[in-house]
Order: structure tokens, then sequence, then C-alpha cells
């Protein structure tokens, strides 16, 4: 079994109410979960080929959705690089290449069964080292880069109490504690999320933003430029509570753009509560971002002894 897409985003029981009554909210890991997005291999590749220009063949790479964000083919780049295009009687713009198709991501019908999503393949045609190479081989290093846009959604819940400051142990909640996350399959992962009082009136939670995959993290639609520094590591956060009074250091009021160190960013909320009853709170935290991952191969040129 792979990994899942959301279908039903959570499974929430919210019971309307009067002051003093209480309410809750189950969530069923309302996600598939994993840490991938787009998984990037080359398809039928042939490692030896030959000089003088008799000889043409293909790269073709293979992107697999493993993720749960479909990702539109105009949001997806594959660059090849380690070989000197004109070598090989091509340009560099003959090197890199949008997807033919959208990469559907994986999902979960209602019936709980995994969908994958069909795999997507970029191809760059007909290469061919025209001229002869001194010596009997000559080995290149041939990389893949693939660059895509993509989104991590995640939920929790927060413990909302008419009494902030007097601890109730039969209360329906508890407030000061590490709370359970759910994420959507991507290489960025919401972690670490922690509730706790900070007035009569006033509850705050931090959570951190996480590069969970084994690639880099872009500004979204930067196509993972990296020409511009500012690009690097940049995530743009979206925090709903569904509540008025909401604010988070480092973000303009409840969204923004964040950078990342290590690999990792905290990020701290402040929500004022103003009621009567006790119940728990769904909360969503969004996460955009270009991805960029990568697939190295070494590709081998023989010499066919003609001159």
């Amino acid at each position: 079994m792979r990994r899942l897409i959301i279908i039903l985003m959570l499974a929430l029981l919210v019971v309307a109410c009067k002051p003093g009554d209480k309410k809750a909210i189950n969530i069923e890991a309302p996600f598939v979960g994993g840490t991938e997005g787009l998984v990037l291999e080359f398809q039928d590749f042939r490692s030896e080929v030959f000089d003088g220009g008799d000889d043409p063949f293909d790269i073709v790479v293979r992107l697999e959705n493993k993720g749960e964000t479909l990702v539109r083919q105009d949001n997806v780049k594959v660059r090849i690089s380690g070989i000197n295009p004109v070598e090989f009687s091509k340009s560099e713009l003959d090197l890199v290449l949008n997807a033919p198709d959208d990469a559907i991501e994986t999902r979960k019908d209602p019936q709980n069964n995994v969908l994958d999503g069909p795999p997507v393949f970029v191809e760059f045609l007909n290469l061919n080292h025209v001229n002869p190479i001194s010596g009997a081989t000559a080995q290149f290093p041939l990389r893949a880069d693939v660059c895509y846009l993509y989104q991590t959604r995640a939920v929790s819940k927060l413990c909302i109490r008419e009494n902030l400051l007097t601890p109730q142990p039969d209360g329906i909640c508890e407030i000061n504690e590490a709370k359970t996350v759910y994420n959507s399959g991507a290489p960025v992962q919401i972690v670490n999320f922690k509730e706790n009082t900070r007035a009569k009136d006033k509850i705050g939670f931090t959570f951190e933003v996480a590069n969970s995959g084994t690639g880099n993290i872009f500004q979204s639609d930067s196509f993972c430029d990296r020409a511009q520094r500012r690009n690097f590591d940049k995530v743009y956060v979206i925090v709903n509570t569904g509540l008025p009074g909401l604010s988070c250091t480092g973000l303009q009021g409840t969204e923004g753009f964040v950078t990342l160190f290590g690999g990792n960013k905290i990020i701290s909320c402040s929500q004022q509560i103003s009621t009567r009853s006790d119940f728990e709170q769904l909360i969503s935290v969004e996460a955009i971002y270009d991805y960029e991952q990568r697939v190295q191969t070494n590709l081998i040129v023989k010499n066919t002894g003609e001159i």
C-alpha cells in the first residue's frame, strides 16, 4: 500500500451549544501522510552510447506524485545537466522541459482504497554525440533536476475553555500540552504543535515548519531559481483557527513568507478567547513552496574506432 490522498479532509462532529454546554471535534487521520511529493528516476536508461553521430539516444525521466497535491504541468520543470548540450547535438534550452501532463496526486476513495496517480514521462529525444572522443571511453555525470510547486495541508485542534487559568480535571480537553497534528503527504511538514495558556483571555500555540524530504525548498513560483539568494528556504504559511483575534509572529497577521534555517522554522501564535463554553476548535495550517529534487547516474560514451 502506498501513501494516499485526502478525500475526507476532516472527520468532524461539531455540536452547537448554549453557554455552559460542551462540544468536541473528532479528527480521524484525514490525510494519508508521508514525506514525499514528486519522485523521479531515469526510465529505461542507456548508460553506454557511441560517438560519431550514428547512435542517437533518448533520456526519459519518470515522475510519480506520491504526495497529496496535484501538480499542474506548467508548474513542473525538469532540467538535464552534467553534459555539454552542444556535444550531444542539443542547445541548453533543449535540456529544460515542462512536464507533458499534470502529475496527479495519490488519492483515497470513499471506501479507503488507494488510488495512485499515473506516472508522467518527460522525454529528451535524439541526443547524439557527433564528434569522436579521445581514447576508448569518456564518462560523464548525468543529472536530472525537477522543480515543482507543492502544498502541505495540516490540521490539529485547540482546546478552548471558559476558564483558562483554573485547572478543571473533568474538563473536555487540556490546554497545556502537545497536540496531535495531521499532515497531507508532502516533503514539508508541520510538526511539534503545542498549546498553552497565556492570559485569562488568551491562549498560545507554537508549531514547526520542517523540511522532512530529501530536496531543497524555494519560494513558490520561483522555479527554484538559484540566481537569487532570497528564493532559498522560503515557505508561504497560512494559519486559520476560524476564530477572531488570531495573530502570529513573523507573519503578516495570519499568513506570509517565512525563512527556514537548518530546515526548520518555529512559528508562535496568540489567540484571543471570549467564550462561556468548553470545546475543541479545529486549526488548519497551509504551507506553499517550490521543491527541488534530483537523481544522478553516469553516461559512458564509447569510441567507435572510426575517424
